[in-house]
């Protein structure tokens, strides 16, 4: 893995970071009190909280009443409002992926309403879904950064700006139902990523069905691009739409010249995630910072 300030470095040198350029997510909290890092690695140890904590108490409140609301709901705002993803290129060091609590709390109630036998009061469920919902958010963000490290890698090659000019002129420009093709890869990755997450050994069968009915549910009934996800779970579909989406990177046209099948032979290491992303992942308190204990989410 780089280190981001070698990044950063790289692409001054070249000229290709726009710290005024207006992204499509949220930015980052001015309040850095705002957002704490999560140690996705502890989380992924982590036992249920004591029930001592009044605090803990709350959170098991605001779960149970999301999920009394029944299976049939769904998130009521899109993914990238629920947690987002600020590049290198335009966030420098607050770069990084953002994960809002309320957001948390809100998938794991749906998490838990999907879980059949009435569970809603199952301590121990509940914080299995807090975690599922985590990594079910962070996958999707990290997809971005995956892109981002493509980009780069180009432009370290290139010496031309790739990752700023797709961003403007194709992610920013979707044409038909299937654009941003980078959306729904990132939902795909929400469903791919999960048998190979470390973060999410030891969670219970029921949990992790309760989160793929929840993500077969939603993803079809998000916006253009994102709704492809379900559709992209198999290798075959994943991998032709990732092709077609680093053609459009390379010439910032949402029409490549080219089919993008030569993409094939370098694509598993030129979209490996170039910095640490797992170190960069901040935790929004808009709900009430009620995940301030050592013992919840490793502070």
């Amino acid at each position: 893995m780089a280190k981001v300030e070698d990044v950063i470095e790289a692409l001054e040198r070249l000229d290709l970071l726009d710290y005024q350029s207006v992204v499509k997510w949220p930015e980052p909290p001015d309040d850095e009190s705002m957002a704490r890092k999560l140690d996705l690695r502890h989380l992924g140890r982590a036992k249920a909280p004591k029930l001592d904590d009044g605090s803990w108490e709350s959170v098991i409140a605001n779960v149970e009443e999301t999920a009394r609301l029944g299976p049939e709901e769904i998130p009521g705002e899109m993914l990238d409002v629920l947690a987002w993803y600020a590049p290198i290129h335009t966030h420098r060091k607050n770069w990084g992926i953002y994960i809002r609590e309320s957001a948390v709390l809100d998938l794991a109630g749906r998490i838990v309403a999907r879980i059949p036998g009435g569970k809603t009061t199952d301590h121990r469920t509940i914080w299995e879904a807090i975690r599922s919902a985590v990594f079910c958010l962070y996958h999707h963000e990290a997809f971005h950064h995956y892109v981002e490290s493509f980009a780069i890698r180009l432009e370290l090659v290139e010496q031309e700006p790739r990752y700023l000019p797709y961003h403007q002129d194709v992610y920013r420009r979707p044409e038909g139902e299937e654009e941003p093709l980078e959306e729904g890869l990132a939902c795909a990755e929400q469903f791919r990523r999960r048998a190979k997450e470390s973060g999410l050994r030891g969670l219970s069968h029921e949990v992790h069905l309760a989160t793929e009915r929840l993500l077969k549910d939603w993803i079809p009934k998000l916006g253009p691009g994102y709704r492809q996800g379900v559709a992209l779970y198999d290798d075959d579909a994943f991998h032709k739409v990732q092709n077609r989406l680093s053609s459009q990177i390379q010439s910032a046209s949402s029409e490549p010249t080219d089919d993008g099948s030569r993409w094939r032979l370098i694509r598993d290491d030129v979209y490996r995630g170039l910095c640490r992303c797992r170190t960069a992942t901040y935790l929004v308190t808009d709900w009430g910072s009620h995940f301030r204990g050592p013992g919840v989410w490793g502070f």
